[in-house]
Formats: structure tokens, sequence, C-alpha cells
């Protein structure tokens, strides 16, 4: 599948956007997962599968993470940089 930096509502294929969105959703469903196991309720699975579940969320989280992060690249020092101070005079 092919990802592209286009406006999200004028392209059919996957946006960076989908992507941050896929992966905010998944870090606030581990967070409701984490909620619900400190306070020990499993629903109908058991502690082991609740941490199996945890531990999937996490990982997936983990994955959408590094493709965004690996899509926006941080900035190097390059374009970092700040521009050299001009000053002005003031003709007298």
């Amino acid at each position: 599948m092919e990802v592209t930096n286009e406006e999200q509502e004028e392209t059919p294929r996957l946006t960076q956007a989908d992507l941050a969105i896929a992966a905010f959703a998944l870090a606030e469903t581990f967070n409701a997962y984490l909620v619900r196991y400190e306070a020990e309720e499993f629903e109908s699975m058991s502690k082991e599968q609740y941490e199996g579940s945890l531990n999937s969320l996490r990982m997936a989280f983990m994955k959408f993470d590094a493709i965004c992060q690996s899509m926006n690249p941080p900035p190097t020092e390059e374009n970092t940089a700040l521009p050299d101070d001009e000053t002005q005079t003031m003709e007298e």
C-alpha cells in the first residue's frame, strides 16, 4: 500500500494523517485497557489473556509510531540552524 502526504480527503490512498490517527487510536485503546487492568477488571478474559492484549496493543502502537517517525525524520542541523543576524544600519 502506498503512503502519501496528500490531503486525507483528496486521496483514497493511505496518508500520514491516517497513520497518525491509527497510532493515536491504539494509544487511547491501550490506555483504556490499562485502566481496567489496574482495576483488575478483565471481563471474560484471564489475567494472562488481558496482558497479551495489552502487549499486542503496545506493539502495534510502536510499529505505527515508528512508521510515522520514519516518514517525518527529525530536522538536520542544516535545517535547524538559525540565519545569521543581519543588522540594518540607519543612515543619518
